[in-house]
């Protein structure tokens, strides 16, 4: 099989992904102002999304955005609310580290694809098996793995 290489750059605010689109990204992927790993960092408003979706997909680039952390069931219902706004944006899909995450998104949210992220330390077939019969379509391996190691996979 012929393997496209994509350029999945980070985005973390408005200008980085801006800087990304007009580098020719493929793809870019970034966290919202909520339910990511990068929260001390500047983040993408929801309300700016919109906007960015629409000039991404303007330049053939893919938007996904990060909700690559651990969810703790009092958060259930606020990541909910989120997912119901995403669900109505354009955007091409969410990169995910929880596996329960996985399984809302995958019974109740299924318009959205969803890429595991590599925080869920994806390194053998038999995992990337299992994710993909959760739904996922797209794996983001593990750090850890060597060139060799990748190959294979």
């Amino acid at each position: 099989m012929k393997r496209k290489i994509e350029l999945l750059a980070p985005g973390g605010d408005i200008e980085s992904v801006k800087a990304a689109i007009v580098a020719g990204a493929d793809a870019i992927y970034f966290g919202l102002n909520t339910f990511n790993a990068r929260m001390r960092a500047t983040n993408i408003e929801l309300d700016d999304l919109a906007g960015i979706v629409f000039l991404a997909h303007r330049n053939s680039c893919q938007i996904f955005i990060t909700i690559n952390i651990v969810i703790v069931e009092s958060e259930i219902r606020a990541l909910i609310n989120l997912l119901n706004k995403l669900v109505n944006t354009k955007i091409d899909g969410v990169i995910v580290q929880d596996l329960g995450l996985l399984y809302l998104l995958s019974t109740y949210f299924k318009s959205l694809k969803v890429h595991a992220s590599t925080q869920l330390t994806t390194h053998n077939e038999g995992q990337i098996k299992f994710l993909s019969e959760l739904s996922a379509t797209r794996v983001n391996l593990s750090r850890e793995l060597n060139l060799d190691e990748l190959l294979t996979l």
